[in-house]
């Protein structure tokens, strides 16, 4: 027969105890949530004779029952024993070990506005508080020097946030709220706060760089602020390991060019023995699509499509070689390139090329220069060919036709021939053409003394690559018309370039009529050449 022994109940502080209570968490931060539980607390009265005390100070009841019972440890509490108090029971229920937040380390603990911060440690509380409806006058916080950052994470021992923008170097620190109810139980006073102790943050300038991706060769700004002036040697830029060619270095803006031996990856700024990553670029080799027309003659501007050409740049010598002859470049961007046939242009393979040098270790230029290479095709260079001229005898003013092959297309007097021909029209200057324009022509014999010149150009009507018509000039005269293209070459060191060339084809003879009919008097008129 089993012996049932009375239950033992001890009272505490002189009064009836409550059932075998028990409290969890029992330690913790300030502002934490704990949960009381037993039987027999009764029901909640109000809030002057229902009461939960850490030490003396009371605490914000948000859940009451018979047998369990929440609260938010209070901004005062001490370590200590806690009691319940409900009309005239006090009991206590157990004790509550406050507990401080505590900064381990801090990852990285220096970064620029924006980055995340992880922030390792102890006591932080289970969460940062903002849904909580009871925390409205206080949340908790990480502060850099004082300013609140966002909360990306927070847990009792890590908390994750961003730098934020207003952010400056100081201490950062973890700061814990609660709130208390006032004298008469209600809620709520004004927040109070824990913090742990400070520990130095570094808040670093913001770095920019532009562009992120492009092919060997590719100008890479890097913008921000405390870059100092440069030491050879000490301070580089590194392209996933690879040191790059500096062509400017101030205190906030460094420019340097993807080097030739660059591969994808971060690109690291290098100052001493500190580093910083930048950002990573993506390195994207050219490729081409396709090129029109492509056969043809000498002056003739070619287009070549495709993409990551990138940009024209002082990294290297970037051309377009017509077989292995480099042309002038018109007009180069990421996507298409327009360059003009060489005088010295051969047939065979296209090729884009990019220019960019390898630099020594400690960053001194330079180690190698060579170039990434995309073909494009085959490449025909033709010559004119003439097979006849009708008619070959015509009056002043009238159309003339030559057929053949290889004429190529008509190149006007424009500004896609001489550069600085728009741009001084725009600046209402006065430019005098020369013959070193880029241009197509049908040249008929002229008189020297009236037009001081052996030939005259007759109007174009119409010019394709099999067919020419062009009006016969006032001042022809009789004897053989000439077909004339001209182009540039490039000078030894790759720079544009030689005087104009022409490459002249002869058409055939032919006689102007009708020149008896034509003004005496506006022959008399004409200055011959060397009078004034």
């Amino acid at each position: 027969m089993k012996t049932i022994l009375p239950l033992l109940i001890i009272p505490l502080l002189g009064n009836p105890a409550f059932a075998e209570t028990t409290i969890f968490p029992d330690s913790g931060p300030i502002g934490i949530e704990t949960t009381i539980t037993g039987d027999g607390f009764g029901k909640f009265v109000s809030t002057q004779k229902s009461m939960v005390l850490f030490g003396k100070v009371p605490a914000l009841v948000q859940q009451w029952d018979n047998g369990r019972i929440v609260v938010r440890v209070p901004s005062q509490a001490v370590t200590g024993p806690v009691v319940i108090k409900n009309g005239k029971k006090t009991n206590q229920v157990g004790v509550f070990t406050v507990e401080q937040p505590v900064v381990k380390e801090i990852s990285p603990a220096s970064a620029p506005a924006g980055e995340i911060v992880q922030i390792l440690g102890r006591n932080f509380g289970p969460t940062v508080g903002q849904k909580d409806s009871e925390m409205q006058f206080g949340v908790n916080e990480v502060l850099f020097n004082g300013v609140p950052a966002e909360v990306l994470r927070w847990r009792d021992s890590r908390i994750e946030v961003k730098v934020p923008s207003n952010a400056t170097s100081g201490p950062l620190t973890v700061r814990l709220a609660s709130v208390d109810p006032l004298q008469d139980g209600s809620c709520c006073a004004a927040a109070g706060y824990s913090i742990s102790k400070p520990v130095a943050f570094t808040v670093v300038a913001t770095m920019l760089m532009e562009p992120t991706e492009g092919p060997i060769g590719t100008p890479v700004v890097i913008s921000g602020g405390g870059f100092g002036q440069m030491k050879l040697g000490e301070d580089l830029v590194l392209f996933n390991g690879v040191p790059a060619q500096v062509r400017e270095w101030s205190n906030n803006r460094i420019r340097v060019n993807v080097p030739l031996n660059g591969t994808s990856g971060p690109v690291t700024l290098k100052r001493g023995s500190e580093s910083r990553t930048v950002g990573e670029f993506r390195l994207t080799p050219q490729h081409v699509i396709g090129f029109q027309p492509d056969t043809a003659p000498v002056g003739s501007l070619i287009t070549i499509s495709g993409e990551h050409f990138g940009v024209f740049s002082d990294s290297g010598p970037n051309q377009v070689l017509f077989g292995g002859i480099p042309g002038r470049v018109f007009q180069w961007a990421d996507r298409v390139i327009h360059v003009w046939v060489p005088v010295s242009g051969k047939t065979g393979p296209l090729e884009v090329r990019r220019g960019a040098v390898k630099v020594n270790a400690d960053g001194s230029c330079c180690a190698e220069q060579g170039f990434a290479t995309a073909g494009a095709g085959e490449f025909t260079l033709t010559v004119p060919k003439v097979d006849s001229v009708t008619p070959e005898t015509a009056e002043i003013g009238s159309v003339v036709t030559i057929k053949g092959s290889g004429f190529g297309d008509f190149v006007t007097t424009d500004e896609r021939t001489q550069d600085n021909i728009s741009r001084e029209g725009h600046q209402h200057k006065f430019t005098k053409l020369s013959e070193n324009v880029a241009r197509t022509s049908v040249l008929f014999p002229a008189q020297e003394d009236y037009v001081r010149a052996k030939y005259v150009a007759g109007i174009v009507e119409s010019w394709n690559d099999n067919e020419i018509k062009v009006r016969v000039p006032r001042l022809a005269e009789p004897g053989d018309i000439v077909i004339r293209r001209g182009s540039w070459d490039l000078l030894p060191d790759g720079t544009c370039c030689k005087d104009k060339q022409w490459v002249e084809t002869a058409a055939g003879h032919f006689t102007p009529s009708g020149l008896e009919e034509i003004d005496r008097n506006y022959r008399k008129n004409l200055q011959k050449q060397g009078e004034q």
